[in-house]
């Protein structure tokens, strides 16, 4: 009796673990079939984070973590996800969770310095955290390509662009699965530092895939100093008028342009006719600039500068066409043939098409901007 009463409080709670693993064991998630696994549903994740779709992407990775809570790889995956998805809390509570399960694995050090980077605009602190988490990934595993690359990224977007092409570039030597993306962001890196933005909002901007007209009529007046630059001309046109001149005749923002964040640059450029436009007139800021219309800001204010109106209408009417895809004859040809002629823009070296319909870069618009710097040089 003795004995019996000596383990009467311990059978309880046996027999309550056994129940609770019974119960545990009852709710668990079990695969439907081979191809419902962890690993399938992380590669999809994957697949829906590289193409934008990141709610699919959040799915993917929650049925994986359904299938096994402990994998690691898909909680920094719904970190990205959710970073993209302007969801701070939840970006930071899957990274941590990531890294508190497989803090030594540096994929999955790399991703949550992913998650991070994702968080730019959101967290003021994602540098340090990412920076943490990429430099531990590479510690664990010196040359991680992954990691490489995200530490890329991350001086990429904290405008350390030579930083970021000696990174991008040695993902590319490594020529592995990321070395194909590694290639593009290598030559945009490479594009800015040649480019050598001067201004912060010339950084920020030569990342952009394409350019609005606000954010060209930013770039003219803070990196080509378009008012200063105009300052300068000595034989004022018919009809154009000097910064001091123009700043007399009293307000002319455009019309769609009073309260957006670039209308003071707005301005600027409606009051000397650069972007098109009249005083008072539609200004269209939101809309993209492609290259037909880069190249006609860059003629008028090359015509306007130098003070030889025949700028404008030099190569109208040549024969042959001097571009595969443009008549001599398309509006903006004797601006595309200017640019060409003077080095500012090139046609395709090996189709011989300028492609006019084209979205211009921020980086695009820079590296323009710096080689219109030089040829003005030598004008003057």
């Amino acid at each position: 009796m003795r004995k019996l009463k000596k383990y009467s409080n311990i059978l309880p709670i046996q027999i309550g673990a056994m129940a609770l693993t019974l119960m545990m064991s009852a709710c668990a998630v079990k695969p439907s079939s081979d191809m419902d696994s962890p690993a399938y549903h992380h590669k999809a994740g994957m697949r829906h984070l590289d193409m934008g779709e990141y709610d699919s992407a959040v799915n993917s990775f929650t049925r994986a973590i359904e299938l096994d809570k402990k994998f690691a790889v898909s909680h920094a995956g719904l970190g990205i996800a959710h970073a993209n998805l302007k969801d701070k809390k939840k970006a930071r509570k899957h990274a941590a969770k990531a890294e508190g399960i497989a803090g030594k694995d540096p994929q999955v050090l790399a991703l949550c310095g992913k998650a991070y980077i994702d968080l730019r605009d959101q967290d003021k602190k994602w540098h340090k955290d990412a920076r943490r988490l990429l430099k531990k990934a590479l510690k664990r595993k010196k040359g991680h390509e992954l990691a490489t690359y995200y530490t890329g990224e991350m001086h990429l977007y904290k405008y350390e662009f030579a930083e970021a092409e000696d990174h991008f570039r040695s993902v590319v030597d490594m020529k592995g699965e990321h070395s194909g993306r590694a290639d593009k962001m290598w030559q945009l890196s490479q594009k800015i530092v040649r480019a050598v933005p001067g201004t912060e909002v010339g950084k920020k901007v030569a990342l952009y895939e394409k350019i609005s007209r606000a954010d060209l009529a930013v770039l003219l007046a803070e990196e080509l100093k378009i008012s200063k630059l105009i300052e300068r001309k000595t034989t004022p046109s018919v009809g154009f008028q000097t910064p001091s001149q123009a700043n007399a005749t009293g307000p002319t923002t455009p019309s769609d342009s009073k309260g957006h964040w670039a209308e003071t640059w707005i301005n600027e450029m409606s009051k000397y006719g650069i972007l098109e436009g009249a005083p008072g007139q539609p200004f269209y800021p939101d809309e993209s600039v492609n290259r037909a219309e880069y190249a006609l800001a860059i003629q008028r204010i090359l015509s306007v500068v130098t003070g030889d109106a025949g700028l404008e209408t030099r190569y109208f009417g040549e024969s042959p066409s001097r571009f595969q895809d443009v008549t001599s004859s398309h509006p903006a040809y004797n601006a595309m043939a200017l640019c060409s002629e003077r080095g500012i823009m090139q046609a395709d070296m090996i189709t011989g098409r300028f492609q006019p319909n084209l979205p211009v870069s921020g980086a695009d618009a820079l590296l323009s901007i710096r080689t219109f710097q030089n040829a003005l040089r030598m004008t003057f």
